[in-house]
């Protein structure tokens, strides 16, 4: 397979296919990181399981602060590409770099200095709150690489190349697939650390990944080796990097921080509602993580054509990227919704308290599993156009509207409604985003004309 592959000609659905695989499969890695924690810490005890879960929103929070470097140069490189202007990728890059070390600096300060405070607003239980800080604590450490790796990705797939990030994500997973069980308890030379190993575990294999991102672009002499960072990037790059990322940082920022306070109702029904709620999201990511990565390479294609002004194929690729999509949707609806105690016990294999209650989360949110792909799906297109507004706009209202929702149903079926308000919200985005996508089609004949008004770095 090719490394960089050439998206401006040639078959439409070939080029997505080739591109999105290594994407989705990356996608899967990126899950199994966190399955691969909660598998062995459900062997350990439903508290420390807890304790992850509860630490799993801020930590969304700092991938959602990543998409703005993330999105600014995904979009703003693939453009530049598409016009085969190389002067004004190095620009780009430089900005995307200070803009990423500047939120990297700040969200690790803030996490480190106030942990106790963050945690507290859960009000865990003491034993669940004392491995929370464990765990909250080494993951703020490695932040860096948190921050590092999905820029350093996005230098990769701007220019059709999804392969080596596929590759890179395989060895940091196996990486952190066995170092786990060792660091989590005390195999071979390693001490006891229980959620702590966890922890460090996911670290190291991050840094991992972010040393071999650094050597493959050497090799390859990709653009971040070429720039010089000492530098201050030019106002207009710096700009625009914050206003194409911006909007995508704050939807899923909003979504981390609604799922923090939807966790504050959760925790009052127990413990076991939490785990249900960490084990539950991270199976379902078998979904909306599967249509991120078809989304990226949306993000791409839509990007390098735009750039190159081959409006036919941006209609082309809607429709091919729609069979992808739907794909996707009717796949993962049908397995949450016939599978859902198998799926279950594979991460809390005694307690049947969970068990059946994951069972009923996993069915309510099968619901929506088909439209979640197509949300996700369309972003990707309108991400890739400079249209990083309306997706986010989209999202974050009915977000949002997750709480009111809750707060309606939960009287009538508890913690149920919680999971329907969830289901609920995804349905009506997927709707939603659709019709705006189609209108902004037809209001620039195709994206042609006009387009000045819409993008978000004019």
């Amino acid at each position: 397979m090719k490394r960089n592959l050439n998206l401006l000609e040639g078959n439409i659905l070939n080029s997505i296919l080739a591109l999105s695989v290594p994407l989705m499969a990356t996608a899967f890695v990126q899950m199994c990181y966190s399955l691969v924690d909660l598998m062995w810490l459900g062997r350990l005890s439903t508290e420390a399981v807890a304790a992850v879960g509860s630490c799993s929103f801020l930590i969304w929070i700092a991938q959602a602060i990543t998409l703005i470097a993330h999105t600014g140069l995904s979009v703003g490189l693939s453009q530049a590409y598409g016009r085969n202007n190389k002067k004004e990728a190095g620009d780009i890059m430089v900005a995307g770099f200070w803009v990423n070390l500047f939120f990297c600096l700040l969200l690790t300060g803030i996490y480190l200095i106030f942990k106790k405070q963050i945690l507290g607003f859960y009000k865990l239980e003491e034993g669940v709150f004392s491995l929370a800080i464990i765990y909250f604590t080494i993951v703020s450490i490695g932040l860096i690489f948190t921050f590092l790796n999905p820029a350093l990705s996005a230098v990769f797939l701007s220019r059709g190349n999804s392969l080596t990030p596929f590759m890179i994500s395989i060895i940091a997973l196996v990486f952190n697939i066995i170092f786990d069980p060792l660091m989590i308890f005390g195999l071979g030379p390693f001490p006891i650390m229980g959620i702590g190993g966890a922890a460090l575990a996911t670290v190291l294999a991050q840094a991992l990944a972010t040393f071999l991102y650094i050597f493959s672009g050497i090799r390859s002499r990709e653009i971040f080796t070429k720039v010089n960072y000492f530098i201050f990037p030019k106002f207009k790059y710096f700009i625009d990097q914050l206003k194409l990322g911006l909007p995508p940082c704050l939807q899923s920022s909003v979504q981390a921080l609604c799922g923090i306070v939807l966790t504050k109702y959760i925790a009052a029904y127990g413990a076991s509602s939490i785990a249900v709620y960490s084990i539950g999201s991270q199976i379902e990511s078998i979904s909306w993580m599967t249509s991120d990565g078809f989304s990226v390479a949306f993000a791409t294609f839509f990007g390098q054509n735009y750039g190159a002004k081959n409006y036919e194929r941006l209609k082309e690729g809607r429709s091919a990227g729609l069979k992808i999509i739907n794909f996707v949707g009717i796949f993962s609806c049908l397995l949450l919704f016939i599978f859902p105690r198998p799926l279950f016990k594979l991460f809390i294999p005694n307690d049947i308290k969970v068990i059946n209650e994951g069972v009923t989360y996993l069915r309510i949110l099968a619901i929506s599993q088909y439209f979640m792909p197509v949300e996700i799906g369309t972003t990707g297109m309108m991400n890739g156009l400079g249209l990083t507004n309306y997706p986010a706009i989209n999202a974050i209202i009915l977000n949002l509207a997750r709480i009111p929702f809750a707060l309606l149903m939960m009287p009538f079926i508890g913690v149920n409604g919680i999971w329907a308000s969830m289901s609920l919200s995804s349905v009506l985005k997927g709707i939603s985003l659709t019709i705006i996508y189609f209108y902004l089609r037809n209001v620039t004949k195709g994206f042609k004309i006009n387009m000045n008004k819409y993008v978000s770095r004019e």
